[in-house]
């Protein structure tokens, strides 16, 4: 599931597949799965993604594979991706977002459920 992180060109807001909280699209994983997130970065900025209630395990970080490594924020960087995988193993609503508090409250989140 790729989610396009980018500043929104009308005003300081920021998208997740050009779509800024609340109108962002609901990420929907396979329940029981292990599924594979790619932060695609197109900004200028990194930013400190978080999921809630899931660890994910880090998979390519600017194009570099690793394995292993398991965190439920990791810091992707200005104009890199940043691949993670996850078994959604927790129903219910969970929240994806910026960690920087001025990115959140500018659109910068998304609600996934399964």
């Amino acid at each position: 599931m790729p989610l396009v992180i980018e500043p929104r060109s009308d005003g300081n807001l920021w998208a997740i597949n050009g779509k800024s909280y609340p109108n962002t699209d609901l990420i929907r994983p396979k329940a029981g799965m292990r599924n594979r997130l790619v932060f695609d970065n197109r900004s200028d900025m990194s930013h400190p993604v978080h999921l809630h209630r899931h660890s994910f395990e880090l998979t390519s970080i600017a194009g570099k594979t690793t394995s292993g490594v398991f965190k439920d924020v990791v810091m992707v960087p200005a104009h890199q991706k940043v691949e993670v995988d996850f078994t959604a193993n927790e129903p219910g609503p969970s929240l994806f977002h910026c960690h920087q508090q001025f990115h959140m409250d500018f659109g910068f989140m998304a609600l996934m459920q399964y």
